[in-house]
């Protein structure tokens, strides 16, 4: 861990552009010793910036999507799948993996705990420079820390819980794990704090790629939809939802104004690229682009082609089909051959915009730049809610909340449907309503790094992998049954840490499903 979050004496990579309309115009200055920095605001402003670009390197953004949508029934191998990946969809995961490598995050937690330690030093130095805008600045990094500590609580369980920055050697680097209570406790406390001083929005060209209070109550209300809190989880999604700014885009925009324009009416927070600083190779290299349409992932025929209940699309209730004409099945997955080749490419992320002739023949034109990455977005925490109600189950109008909800993402894909919306008659109990939501969330959020988070708070609901596997192991050919012996215990579902950091830390201990050479297998 150390080499990978230490700062000795000099910030690398401070970054300026620091108006509205520039905000993510980066671009690195020279060298800065510490001693001569931290003297005005524009010194917390470039900070602040660098923090914020952490977050869009490509090891953070592969890290999202991996940890996120590898090992759930989303994705398979597409072509030159890299080994690391491969494994983990083979469930062949152990310490050397390189994606159990968690020190991105940690360098994304060093600037914000820097940006912490030295902002406050500021207001004394530049009279221009104020309390209220240090807290509104220090609320922005609380949230990017709180988001990077709430990715690896769910990747690993029990990670080291570090707020202060690492400047010089004589500091110890050996940190014990904290327990996942300790960790969702910080990231919940840090999180009400930047409630109250986060700005509400901002403008320019790049408004939803800096956190806003918005964005703050969407992440709230995830974390507590982990936690089980689902009363506060409904609380903060309220909080969301009663932001009149925020607003769906009509189906035929989604491809083209959500996830290739970007910066969008239901975009509630999103990291920004730009080719000619940024670069959002993750997303390009896992899931395709212009001069590569097959990336390294893909998505499986059975969820959108095989009869019964195993798809996705055209999921059979009672007399009707869910999703027969869902646009999602159109735009978000690209089909060339797949009879033959056993997978639809990924368009989403992928894909620039989608036409349809009179015929019904699609025509699929693909993005020759880098997309935004969304984190949060509206139609996430309205499903959200949806799963809340559902699981507080106080009485029959939570159902109906519940579907309500449901029916605006649904039917805003299945257009032809409006006049004949979801019935709660066909949902008529829980069981029924967990079910729809879980199929729902999955159609709006393929490859948004949801998935396996979401199958995560099933199992996690049951303390139980069986559901989890039930959806996972419809992927796996053949005999599944070494999957399933890998999978067979919740602490499987998490992942074990590096053995480099095992190495170099001895007050670190691995992952108690994994042994002590790493590898993924249960002890004896």
């Amino acid at each position: 861990m150390k080499k990978q979050i230490k700062i000795l004496i000099v910030i690398l990579s401070i970054f300026v552009g620091t108006s509205c309309t520039n905000w993510l115009d980066i671009r690195p200055e020279s060298q800065i010793v510490l001693e001569d920095f931290w003297q005005n605001e524009s010194h917390v402003t470039q900070v602040l910036a660098s923090c914020y670009r952490s977050m869009t390197e490509s090891s953070v953004i592969r890290r999202m999507i991996v940890w996120g949508e590898v090992r759930s029934d989303n994705l398979i191998e597409g072509d030159d799948t890299e080994s690391n990946i491969g494994r983990i969809l083979n469930v062949d995961i152990n310490a050397s993996n390189s994606y159990a490598d968690w020190g991105p995050m940690y360098t994304v937690i060093n600037y914000c705990n820097n940006f912490m330690y030295f902002s406050p030093q500021v207001v004394d130095k530049d009279v221009n420079f104020t309390e209220p805008e240090l807290r509104s600045y220090q609320a922005e990094v609380r949230t990017i820390r709180a988001l990077a500590y709430f990715y690896l609580v769910r990747t690993f369980k029990e990670v080291p819980l570090i707020t202060t920055p690492s400047i010089d050697d004589t500091q110890d680097y050996h940190f014990e794990k904290s327990t996942e209570r300790e960790i969702l406790d910080y990231i919940i406390a840090e999180l009400n704090i930047a409630s109250k001083y986060v700005r509400d929005e901002y403008e320019g060209d790049f408004p939803k790629s800096r956190i806003s209070k918005s964005a703050v109550h969407a992440l709230l209300a995830d974390v507590y939809m982990w936690d089980q809190q689902y009363e506060k989880a409904i609380e903060q999604c309220d909080l969301v939802m009663d932001n009149n700014s925020l607003e769906l885009v009509d189906a035929e925009d989604v491809l083209t104004d959500v996830f290739y324009t970007g910066q969008s009416t239901e975009s509630i927070f999103e990291l920004a690229f730009d080719d000619d600083e940024i670069s959002n190779s993750g997303v390009r290299d896992l899931y395709g682009h212009f001069s590569n349409r097959s990336g390294q992932l893909s998505f499986p025929v059975f969820l959108a082609e095989t009869g019964g209940n195993a798809r996705l699309f055209n999921y059979r209730v009672g007399a009707r089909f869910e999703g027969e004409n869902d646009i999602r099945l159109k735009d978000f997955l690209y089909v060339r051959n797949a009879e033959n080749s056993g997978y639809y490419y990924i368009f989403k992320y992928a894909g620039s915009r989608r036409t349809e002739s009179s015929e019904g023949v699609s025509t699929y034109y693909y993005s020759n730049y880098s997309p935004n990455w969304i984190v949060y977005r509206l139609s996430d925490i309205l499903l959200l809610k949806a799963e809340a109600l559902v699981e507080l189950n106080r009485n029959q109008e939570d159902l109906e909340e519940a579907l309500a909800l449901v029916n605006r993402t649904y039917l805003r894909s299945n257009p032809d449907e409006v006049e004949t919306p979801l019935l709660i008659d066909d949902y008529n109990d829980v069981s029924k309503m967990q079910k729809l939501v879980l199929r729902e969330r999955q159609r709006e959020l393929l490859f948004e790094g949801k998935r396996w988070y979401d199958l995560m708070r099933l199992a996690r609901r049951a303390n139980d992998p069986a559901d989890l596997l039930d959806f996972v192991a419809k992927k796996f050919t053949g005999n599944s049954s070494l999957q399933y012996s890998k999978m067979s215990v919740m602490d499987a579902l998490y992942f074990p840490i590096s053995q480099a950091e095992l190495d170099a830390n001895a007050s670190l201990t691995q992952n108690e499903f994994y042994d002590l050479t790493g590898s993924s297998t249960v002890k004896n």
